[in-house]
């Protein structure tokens, strides 16, 4: 339950979401816009990921 709680997975799954509602209910967003957007929830989940793996050792 704890995934859910998750701030990575959130940053995900509306990642995901923008990406589907843009090409499936045509929002026209510019396909430069939907890259940035997933660029900067790569690079945040990507960066999290790494910190929350220093804190195991």
């Amino acid at each position: 339950m704890n995934k859910f709680k998750s701030r990575k997975f959130w940053m995900a799954v509306v990642t995901a979401l923008v990406v589907v509602c843009n090409e499936g209910l045509g929002l026209n967003l510019p396909e430069e816009a939907i890259m940035t957007v997933a660029a900067v929830a790569i690079g945040y989940i990507l960066g999290e990921s790494y910190v929350d793996g220093k804190k195991v050792f």
